[in-house]
């Protein structure tokens, strides 16, 4: 069994014309609600194997931020890219990968809409939309091939924790 941390990006600068999206920064705001993100897997004990991100700049900085948060300066984690997580992919790609991470892992997966909701669907069966700073947390049952989700929370839950 491994856990997935599923978190989407926080809020980020507004599309405009001439700027790919894949290039829009993570805003003041979005820097908040990774910091509120990481504050509540910190409280609950969580303890992150690994950060993987869409290689997407606000994604990136997202996790960034997490991981700042997470563990001290003198961590030797790194955030990961896999292009298997930007917006336009099939989760089925990513999925395949998840089969050779390390059992009893935890997996911090930092991402977009509807990609996300789309892997949280297909690992759970649930129906769900990961709203921007939002997190769900699924257990994944490596041999079965599928999991269960454990937790869904929005930026408006999070404050109040």
């Amino acid at each position: 069994m491994i856990t997935l941390i599923v978190v989407r990006h926080g809020d980020a600068e507004p599309q405009v014309e001439g700027k790919e999206d894949k290039d829009r920064k993570l805003v003041k705001k979005g820097i908040k609600q990774m910091r509120r993100v990481a504050s509540f897997l910190d409280e609950m004990g969580y303890s992150v194997d690994r950060i993987i991100s869409s290689p997407y700049l606000r994604t990136y900085q997202s996790a960034e931020v997490i991981l700042d948060e997470l563990f001290d300066s003198d961590n030797e984690k790194k955030v990961e890219t896999f292009d298997d997580l930007t917006p336009d992919k099939d989760p089925s790609l990513f999925l395949e990968k998840v089969k050779d991470f390390a059992d009893n892992s935890t997996i911090l997966i930092v991402g977009h809409e509807p990609y996300l909701s789309n892997l949280v669907k297909a690992i759970s069966g649930a129906n769900v939309e990961i709203k921007k700073g939002g997190i769900a947390i699924v257990d994944y049952d490596l041999k079965e091939g599928k999991g269960v989700l454990k937790i869904l929370l929005t930026q408006k839950i999070l404050k109040l924790i």
